[in-house]
């Protein structure tokens, strides 16, 4: 009775603040040198993450004009995204980015004008934009304290350009930001892979590799693939039964992406989308422009210490990539289904057996498997095409490429359907804004992958994309943490140690839950922060990233393997940036998913 008291009393004392805010680049853009050259200016706003760039930015493109949403709670925010861009071919834009209090009639003080309310950030307060590329970052403005009335408080921020004259290595190393250089699809030598499209309807049909039609990533179209059934053809004209398909697969081409956040701690801003490049060609090392992709002698990632050869804003080669020497792989376009299970239990199997793998929507996922007889299964089931239990490093290529200009770019939906089956999407407004354990999704809370909201729990929020990859069973995937003593997954250290290294990602043995510096760069965990410890509204602390506040548990010495995703049951802490750790037993919960990667 006294907590229902104390709640009231709290909830009465809100009150609510408009905060009136500008952002410019500063006075005339005047840098003695032909304006024709060099000009910086802004190409995108986004508002508490709605597109309203024709409605904040001024005609010439120089300042930008917005209004909070109500801010009525302590800790509520209000976050502005914006792009910068510079025209220039011959010149960086070196920019400081300053905030400042203005009176309340909007004019500049030389006094400091201090608030106990409300609080603006900047991130980041500086940033390089090269030439002929853009640039985000965003602007916070945060309720700190609440008032019983309302009040209004302006802010301007100011961006300061300087140019900085290229040196031409730089100039001519990284131009390029089309879909040119897009890997060609790898379908290997034996013709199991068929290239296919697939409409809204679930039509899958057969298409010659060389056909337009097949895959366009610059429109968000991504190529698939399907194995079929052992003595079934594909027509030459007519939509394959999906009957007859065994396994979905999803092309993820090579790319490299534009660092942000190397150091966990500080980044150059949290959730926006990421900036990538197509491009077949590893990076090399050019100081401020690229950094060479950290790989040990084996050919795998090296660990967290080497990742400070980076800095944030320069260019990586995905690391999934170079590892397997590939110029992209197939990713399974579902979780793993267990082979004619007719319900939920009967897709509970500790066993390798490949021939029990079919991965397609609407199939139970194959669960309570040890992480050894997921790797076996996997690494057994098109040993021709190099299939393998997908690794972190893996998951983090895709959940990047998601949240890119070339993906739906934000968080997919929820697949909370209850019986584990493969590629449904929470209907608006069910569990996928509730909290953790808030289980009231049967089936009829959710809808089918080919559904105009089934597709929202796609990578590319339309029917080509990658499913599953928030709720769903958990996922394992192959990464662990090294010099590891038990063997509750199975595996045992001299097993491990005949594996080649390239088919796991291995972490630092000092890792613990919540040392996120101990990441692999791309593998969408570190990179995520910084992090925050606080209660979800099952009354249960855990670790948040700044991305959707995803759950981010990171490996231990009592938990040694990592998964990803998050449980149909998670709610709002389930996405493709959820990353989590356990000691790998089977698991009633956890499922894995498959990767193709046929050499080039």
């Amino acid at each position: 009775m006294k907590k229902g008291i104390i709640i009231a009393l709290i909830l009465m004392s809100i009150g609510f603040a408009a905060v009136t805010t500008s952002l410019v680049i500063n006075g005339t853009i005047n840098y003695g040198y032909d304006s024709d050259e060099f000009d910086v200016y802004f190409s995108e706003a986004i508002l508490d993450g709605e597109v309203r760039s024709e409605e904040l930015i001024d005609t010439n493109k120089k300042s930008i004009t917005f209004t909070t949403k109500e801010l009525s709670k302590q800790g509520d925010r209000s976050i502005l995204e914006y792009q910068v861009m510079n025209n220039s071919k011959q010149y960086d834009a070196e920019v400081a980015i300053e905030c400042e209090r203005l009176t309340a009639d909007g004019q500049e003080s030389e006094q400091e004008i201090t608030s106990e309310y409300t609080e603006i950030t900047p991130s980041p307060k500086s940033l390089t934009v090269k030439a002929q590329e853009s640039r985000k970052g965003t602007i916070t403005v945060e309720l700190k304290k609440v008032s019983t009335e309302e009040f209004e408080e302006k802010f301007k921020c100011s961006l300061t350009v300087n140019p900085t004259e290229r040196e031409e290595e730089a100039k001519e190393y990284i131009v390029d930001n089309s879909c040119e250089n897009v890997a060609e699809p790898n379908l290997g030598a034996d013709s199991k892979l068929i290239p296919v499209t697939i409409d809204d309807d679930e039509n899958v049909t057969k298409v010659n590799k060389d056909d337009e039609s097949w895959y366009n990533y610059c429109d968000k179209k991504w190529a698939n693939a399907v194995i079929l059934k052992d003595g079934k053809v594909a027509p030459e004209n007519d939509p394959i039964d999906m009957d007859d398909i065994e396994a979905m697969f999803v092309w993820i081409p090579k790319y490299k992406y534009r660092l942000w956040n190397v150091n966990v701690t500080n980044p150059l801003y949290n959730a926006h989308s990421i900036e990538i490049i197509f491009d077949k060609t590893d990076t090399e090392d050019v100081e401020g422009v690229s950094c060479k992709t950290p790989m040990n002698d084996n050919n795998t990632q090296g660990l967290s210490g080497d990742i400070q050869a980076c800095s944030n804003g320069e260019y990586m080669t995905h690391p999934a990539f170079i590892s397997l020497g590939v110029d992209g792989f197939w990713v399974g376009k579902f979780e793993t289904g267990y082979k004619d299970a007719q319900n939920t239990s009967e897709a509970e199997k500790d066993d390798n057996n490949s021939d029990n793998i079919i991965i397609k929507p609407n199939v139970y996922s194959w669960r309570n498997v040890t992480v050894k007889n997921m790797f076996e299964a996997a690494k057994e089931y098109k040993s021709d095409l190099n299939s393998h239990m997908l690794k972190n490093t893996e998951w983090g290529a895709v959940a990047y490429l998601s949240h890119s200009i070339f993906g739906i770019n934000k968080e997919i939906t929820i697949n909370n359907n209850n019986q584990n089956k493969t590629g449904y999407a929470a209907s608006p407004n069910s569990d996928q804004s509730k909290h953790p354990g808030d289980n009231g999704n049967g089936e009829k809370y959710n809808t089918a992958w080919n559904t105009e909201n089934g597709v929202t729990a796609s990578t590319t929020g339309n029917i080509t994309g990658v499913y599953d990859m928030s709720g769903g069973a958990w996922e394992y995937v192959a990464a662990y943490v090294a010099e590891f003593s038990n063997n509750d997954s199975g595996f045992t250290t001299e097993y491990l140690q005949k594996i080649e290294a390239k088919y796991f990602d291995v972490y630092d043995k000092d890792s613990i839950i919540n040392g996120y510096t101990k990441m692999i760069l791309g593998d969408a965990t570190g990179e995520m922060g910084p992090f925050d410890e606080y209660g979800d509204g099952d009354n249960k602390m855990r670790w948040h990233n700044r991305w959707y506040a995803d759950i981010s548990d990171f490996v231990s010495a009592s938990s040694l393997w990592l998964f990803r995703g998050g449980h149909f049951t998670d709610g709002v802490i389930a996405g493709q940036f959820y990353f989590n750790s356990i000691t790998s037993a089977a698991n009633k919960v956890g499922g894995f998913r498959i990767a193709l990667a046929p050499s080039n």
